[in-house]
């Protein structure tokens, strides 16, 4: 059972998925978070999120660029700084 059965068994709510691609990113998927009067949402491991940026960055990219700067910029830029109403995902930094 992939991880997206699972969020899909788990809640008849819409829940907002990373990226045009969501499988691309369900390796970096870790749960589903609650919060006090507001829809359920879904968590992503911080890192991994950025590790899988990176790889694809790394694909188009010139020799003198680092893959791994480029998706940390992307990903605080594009991804944390997007809000998409109740069910935006959140990402967790592991510790």
């Amino acid at each position: 059972m992939s991880k997206f059965d699972i969020i899909n068994e788990y809640t008849d709510e819409k829940i907002l998925l990373l990226g045009e691609e969501p499988k691309d990113f369900e390796e970096a998927i870790i749960g589903i978070a609650h919060r006090f009067g507001m829809e359920p949402s879904v968590c992503y491991d911080y890192d991994k999120v950025i590790e899988i940026f990176a790889k694809q960055f790394a694909e188009d990219i010139e020799d003198d660029e680092d893959p791994h700067e480029m998706a940390v910029e992307w990903f605080e830029y594009n991804v944390i700084g997007a809000w998409m109403g109740d069910t935006t995902p959140l990402y967790i930094k592991v510790l």
